[in-house]
């Protein structure tokens, strides 16, 4: 098995920079600080600060798992080291509170860390923080034209470009999960077509090529058990044996058909009415279908009332796909038993039963068709039926027969068939 090495995330790979970046940014102010200046207590003042900085500065690594203990740590170093300002303004204190850029660089880090990663509510101690270190800065009460907007330059102008900079990491990450959803729902609907068209196909094969095989397969049969003549029995057999196969082969092709590539088979799964590309079965076929099922020796009536221009097309291709699977079961599963189909076009509904008795006994020509279905007819009749508005009753009836009593509305659209 191979084990796939997960990626470092961005804060893996950011965060020891960002501790280096500040490492360096408290450091560096230090000379620039001190340049010249002789007060032993501002000297140990700025060392006391640094030394503050530095202990801190490795808080940006917990911004991930604690950004609110981590902000609150940056926060209170930024607000101590603005504090020596407050007691002893002098020049070098000053100048060294101008010119570091640890608090700014370390503001706009922790802001950024603490909006994406925490809630706001637990952030009210870090923009507590945040607001004095900005007025201990700024020196509202004494003014100037210099050390005000350098204050300010250094504690409220950072925060909010992180507010500014965590806000454009919020809508790419936005973007990103709603380009990705739309991935995913244009993949699932794909997949969704597909397999509907495969389930239509499926339909339409078992409905018109499994049946006409059926019906050569029982011909076939009665042809080798009534012919005298021996190599027209030889070849009977063959093309039965042949018709068997395909019957066969055309099973295994409808199941793949119905599961797909990677799915598992779904007996209840809806079949779509056919498209406009695939066989119909007109109202005036209902008789030379029965009449096909009579002429190899299964006693079929028709019994049909009412005008068929009364249902909607894709309402008489369903009722031709309802007769049809019922006598194609037949011819499985109780050769030679007598059938009555009947129909009734009405205004607002088409009914129709398939009613067969029991079977006398095994097939013309000893031809065994039980094994040949996919199982699944009747669940796809079913979801045809579902998809026009309509319904199927199916089950055996109380003296060994069977019985699929359909009603459908005699109009729908054709834009659903």
């Amino acid at each position: 098995m191979t084990v796939q090495e997960t990626p470092p995330s961005r804060h893996t790979r950011t965060g020891p920079l960002a501790v280096v970046l500040l490492a360096a940014a408290a450091l560096g102010s230090v000379p620039l600080a001190l340049d010249g200046a002789a007060d032993p207590a501002a000297l140990a003042t700025v060392w006391l600060v640094t030394g503050l900085q530095l202990a801190a500065t490795p808080a940006v690594l917990l911004l991930r798992t604690r950004p609110v203990a981590a902000a609150v740590l940056v926060a209170a170093v930024v607000v101590a080291g603005l504090l020596p300002t407050l007691v002893a303004p002098t020049a070098p204190l000053l100048r060294y509170t101008g010119v570091n850029l640890w608090p700014p660089l370390a503001l706009s880090t922790v802001v950024i860390g603490l909006r994406l990663g925490a809630p706001q509510r637990r952030a009210v101690p870090v923009w507590v923080l945040i607001a004095a270190g900005t007025v201990l800065a700024a020196r509202p009460w004494q003014p100037t034209w210099v050390d005000t907007p350098i204050g300010l330059l250094h504690t409220a102008v950072p925060a909010l470009l992180g507010l500014y900079l965590a806000a454009r990491v919020q809508m790419v990450r936005t973007l990103r999960e709603r380009a990705e959803l739309a991935e995913r729902e244009r993949v699932l609907l794909t997949e969704r077509a597909r397999a509907g068209e495969r389930t239509r196909l499926a339909a339409e094969l078992h409905d018109s090529v499994a049946h006409r095989v059926n019906l050569m397969v029982l011909q076939a049969g009665a042809l080798r058990m009534t012919s005298p003549d021996q190599p027209v029995r030889d070849a009977a057999e063959a093309l039965r044996v042949t018709g068997c196969q395909a019957l066969e082969e055309l099973s295994d092709l409808l199941g793949v058909l119905r599961r797909g590539p990677d799915r598992t088979e779904r007996p209840d799964e809806a079949v779509l009415p056919a498209g406009p590309g695939l066989p119909v079965g007109p109202p005036g076929e209902l008789a030379a279908l029965v009449a096909d099922s009579r002429a190899v020796g299964l006693p079929v009536e028709l019994d049909q009332a009412g005008d068929p221009a009364l249902a909607s097309p894709v309402v008489r291709r369903t009722a031709y796909r309802v007769v049809q699977e019922g006598l194609t079961n037949v011819h499985k599963h109780a050769p030679g038993a007598p059938v009555t189909v009947t129909v009734r076009y009405r205004t607002d509904q088409v009914h129709l039963i398939v009613h067969n008795g029991q079977s006398p006994g095994p097939a013309a020509g000893g031809v065994d068709l039980a094994g040949t279905g996919t199982g699944s007819g009747i669940a796809g009749l079913r979801g045809r039926l579902d998809a026009i508005g309509g319904s199927l009753r199916a089950g055996p009836t109380g003296h060994g027969g069977f019985q699929l009593d359909a009603r459908m509305p005699s109009h729908v659209s054709t834009s659903t068939g």
